[in-house]
């Protein structure tokens, strides 16, 4: 996986952190790890249980029978609800128009064919873990393939890419990357009578589950064909929507019964359990159900497909960094919630969708939109001889070297703040690692340790003292990581007790941590600290980080290389410590100064505080969120201050 890559996933384990950090303040703090007002767990398990995966062909033949009795029923529901709600004042054309294409909501019933609609919690809280942690299914619009006891299987129908597919030489598919952001255009079927130009094979984003992004994606096609050769390779969805592999799709264009513009290719597939997605629903009221027509379903899927050479001819949804969500307005607005739709629009939650597109989804502009490290790490050679570097006064920001892994002198003691990119690495997931300001305490053979030291927390750590009296200390998030293996085979929750002191330096309290000038105290060390008054300098730490070594350029080494951290020089340590002792135990009322002095401090990390700030960054340089005014490197400090508030904020408020 390369950085650039890195960023676009939006996986399952993605989810899966805030449910890591959860389980952290459970063991260590001993508080309830949700939000009192809000259902909280149901959230952790959307749209990504483990989906079996659906053959094109799976959805029975045996269905088709009954074809006739289906478009009755479901255009007989159309017509009852039609007669339920119409309006007299409309304009008869307009109404004959509405009575042609229908839409709908069917309350709680879930079959083959349905349109289910994602909607935004009304819960601001888990509006945010779901903005945080599984972006990429915000407003989404699924078409359900399967509904059984057990699973409901879909897939989304709004997130079109401008990556293309076509046949390789062995025969197999490949997916293509556009050059300019250009519909891919390739030789599959040229020369038949069926078209004039190139063929065009488009892919859309189906779900998460056998994606772009998988070892193995499955790749399927809808169309609305209805010739002898295409129903003898195709299922049905609903009546006038089928189903078939891109194979199937390739037979039905070589028999010159349709272009490939007649067919929309997914690649992967969502699902739920079917009691996760009821509870979800019910509980927490984020989907609609609906059924349609597949004229609508055609209607919608065209909206996100442009096929015009004017670009100014398309809807805007033909941009893949829009996500759909004109398309979903469009159909919230049929089924009678347009309130609902206009009332959720421009929020923190689509800025982020936006940006998920736009390195997920929109392929040929992912290079230029994503940001460059203005810095990199300066490359020093060891001597010819193979000699190690002199360790006495080494300082690793401007002596490591990146020649030779094997013989790299120790990060410990290293300081790191996290990537300066105008497009954060860490926007999407791991939030809590943005402009972060990280000790690397440990660096094996296997893997790195290091401790977060910009995060408070909302507990304290108590110490009874000689004297009898008691006294705390404000307690930081150190990382995700709780515990480690001893060597008696016990799992152990290590608190970290850090200083800075030179009085406690001098009065010989703790170990130094390489040539940081922060040292590790024993918690008597602390307690002796304690006793003298000496307990402003003191940091407490629960929680590591952990970075694994495999192969050349790994551990924090290769998150540094990969651009997701950067080096601080070991004179401004000293300073970012002084900055970061300012912050207060977390509270409402104190996680904006927290933040600020977190910013202060990553700022000051670099060179005492060279870095461009928003405003002095040319107008051309400045990235912003696609389709606002918003700067992206402004969204993703908004996004940490959300993570602080999900994550070590809101899980204690009662």
């Amino acid at each position: 996986m390369t950085a650039n890559q890195r960023p676009m996933h939006c996986m399952f384990i993605r989810v899966l952190k805030i449910l890591i950090v959860s389980l952290w303040m459970n063991a260590i703090i001993g508080v309830q790890a949700w939000s009192p007002n809000c259902v909280y767990a149901s959230k952790l398990s959307r749209h990504n249980e483990a989906v079996a995966p659906l053959t094109t062909m799976q959805l029975s033949k045996a269905s088709l029978d009954g074809d006739n009795v289906e478009d009755d029923w479901r255009d007989f529901r159309a017509q009852l609800v039609r007669s339920e709600n119409r309006d007299t004042t409309t304009n008869p054309k307009d109404r004959e128009r509405d009575e042609e294409h229908w839409a709908y909501e069917t309350g709680d019933f879930v079959e083959r064919g349905s349109i289910v609609i994602s909607v935004p919690s009304s819960c601001s809280f888990l509006d945010d873990v779901d903005s945080l942690n599984s972006i990429c299914y915000r407003k989404s619009i699924v078409l359900v393939l399967d509904a059984s006891a057990n699973f409901i299987q879909g897939i989304v129908l709004n997130r079109p890419t401008n990556i293309g597919v076509k046949e390789g030489t062995d025969g197999m598919m490949q997916f293509v990357q556009p050059g300019h952001g250009e519909i891919v255009e390739n030789e599959i079927g040229l020369g038949g009578e069926t078209q004039n130009g190139p063929h065009r094979w488009k892919i859309w984003f189906g779900g998460e589950v056998n994606g772009v992004y998988s070892d193995s994606p499955q790749v399927m096609c809808l169309h609305s064909v209805v010739s002898d050769k295409a129903q003898s390779v195709s299922d049905e969805v609903i009546p006038g929507i089928y189903l078939t592999s891109f194979a199937g799709a390739q037979k039905i264009v070589q028999s010159g019964d349709a272009n490939p513009s007649d067919f929309w290719i997914f690649c992967g597939i969502c699902g739920w359990e079917t009691n996760t997605f009821y509870r979800e629903m019910h509980e927490e009221g984020l989907w609609h159900i609906v059924s349609a027509d597949s004229g609508t379903i055609v209607e919608e899927l065209n909206m996100v497909r442009c096929e015009d050479a004017v670009a100014e001819n398309c809807d805007i949804d033909a941009d893949p960094m829009n996500a759909g969500l004109h398309t979903w307005e469009m159909l919230m607005e049929k089924i009678g919630r347009s309130d609902e739709a206009h009332n959720s629009s421009d929020e923190f939650g689509d800025l982020m969708l936006h940006e998920w597109a736009t390195g997920a989804l929109s392929f040929a502009v992912a290079d230029a939109r994503r940001g460059v490290m203005t810095e990199t790490i300066t490359q020093v050679g060891l001597d010819d001889d193979g000699s190690f570097l002199d360790l006495a006064n080494y300082d690793p920001a401007y002596d490591m070297t990146i020649k030779n892994e094997s013989r790299e002198p120790t990060m410990v003691g290293t300081m790191i703040r996290g990537s300066s990119a105008q497009r954060s690495p860490y926007l999407l997931y791991d939030q809590g690692f943005h402009k972060s300001l990280i000790l690397i305490l440990r660096d094996g053979d296997d893997h790195s340790e290091g401790v977060i030291l910009n995060h408070m927390t909302t507990s304290k750590v108590s110490f009874d003292l000689e004297d009898g009296k008691t006294t705390e200390l404000n307690l930081r998030y150190g990382g995700p990581t709780l515990t480690y293996e001893d060597e008696d085979g016990n799992y152990v929750m290590p608190t970290f007790y850090l200083h800075s002191s030179s009085a406690l330096r001098d009065d010989g309290i703790g170990v130094p941590i390489g040539s940081s000038g922060i040292y590790k105290m024993t918690k008597k060390e602390v307690v002796k600290a304690l006793m003298s008054g000496l307990s402003e300098d003191i940091f407490a730490i629960q929680g590591f980080s952990v970075w694994n070594k495999r192969g050349d350029h790994s551990g924090v080494v290769g998150e540094i290389e990969n651009e997701y951290f950067e080096l601080v020089p070991t004179s401004q340590i000293k300073t970012v410590w002084d900055i970061l002792s300012e912050q207060k135990v977390l509270s409402p009322d104190t996680l904006d100064f927290n933040m600020m002095k977190c910013r202060q401090a990553w700022i000051v990390a670099k060179d005492g505080g060279a870095a461009l700030t928003d405003e002095e960054y040319d107008d051309d340089e400045v990235v912003k969120v696609f389709g606002s005014d918003i700067n992206v490197e402004s969204l993703a400090d908004e996004a940490a201050r959300r993570w602080v508030n999900v994550n070590l904020l809101s899980l204690v408020e009662e």
